[in-house]
């Protein structure tokens, strides 16, 4: 399968100032947008349905996103974008999806930290279901444990989560590639956190890591999966430095 040039999945819904922690602002999208639109094709997503987020989360989570109907369209079109990304990723249109709020921490009947439906895990459960893939595999680059994904996916035959905890800049590239090599997978998602940043919450890698990273994956992918691959934005807060650390990751990817 010939790979294609990467694209960028986002929409405006990813702005609406919902109630969450004062660094999760719509300032993170924004930065990462005003940097990425000069580089690369926007495509817009549709919101995800009711169904598709019942794929990995519990009514109850359901109704209390719901509750606020700014915070539920935008969580519901963050996860509608997630599976966009997946969808062309499939198709070898590798993405990079610069949604809002994030998702690694929603688990299926809770959610913390900032996230409120687990995009990734949606998106790959649905191609999952679908019978499109059988195995994924989950790269979460963020500085803070993707609990929500593994809560999910674990026990999972098909589906491996690769939480990256490595606070030595060396290791965390190593582990990276370990991980790249070390499952069977028809397709990569990246949980493209990038608060792990020198100027960021994490204090370790640098801007050109996140280039590196994003090679490893392109390369591997193309290798392994007829070039399936894409990214979710997850966190990332210092916004003087937000929107060239995505562009790295994605000028990795593209290639």
């Amino acid at each position: 399968m010939e790979v294609k040039p990467l694209q960028v999945i986002y929409h405006d819904l990813y702005l609406t100032d919902y109630p969450t922690a004062s660094c999760e602002t719509p300032d993170r999208v924004h930065s990462i947008m005003a940097v990425l639109k000069r580089h690369y094709p926007v495509v817009e997503p549709v919101a995800a349905s009711e169904d598709d987020v019942l794929l990995v989360h519990t009514q109850s989570i359901l109704r209390s996103v719901r509750q606020d109907p700014d915070l539920y369209a935008a969580a519901a079109m963050a996860a509608g974008g997630a599976i966009m990304a997946a969808e062309m990723a499939f198709r070898g249109e590798p993405t990079f999806a610069a949604v809002r709020p994030p998702g690694h921490h929603a688990s299926p009947g809770s959610h913390w930290g900032f996230c409120f439906f687990n995009n990734v895990a949606i998106a790959i459960e649905r191609l999952l279901q679908k019978q499109l893939i059988t195995h994924a595999l989950v790269l979460d680059i963020d500085l803070h444990f993707g609990d929500g994904t593994d809560n999910f996916f674990a026990g999972r035959r098909g589906v491996a989560v690769a939480n990256i905890q490595e606070n030595n800049r060396e290791q965390f590239l190593y582990q990276v590639e370990k991980a790249l090599n070390s499952d069977e997978y028809d397709i990569v998602a990246i949980s493209a956190g990038f608060d792990r940043h020198r100027e960021d919450w994490g204090g370790t890698l640098t801007t050109e890591d996140y280039r590196t990273i994003g090679r490893a994956v392109r390369e591997h992918a193309s290798a392994r999966c007829e070039g399936r691959y894409f990214a979710v934005l997850e966190g990332g807060y210092n916004t003087a430095v937000l929107g060239e650390n995505a562009l790295a990751l994605c000028q990795g990817m593209a290639g």
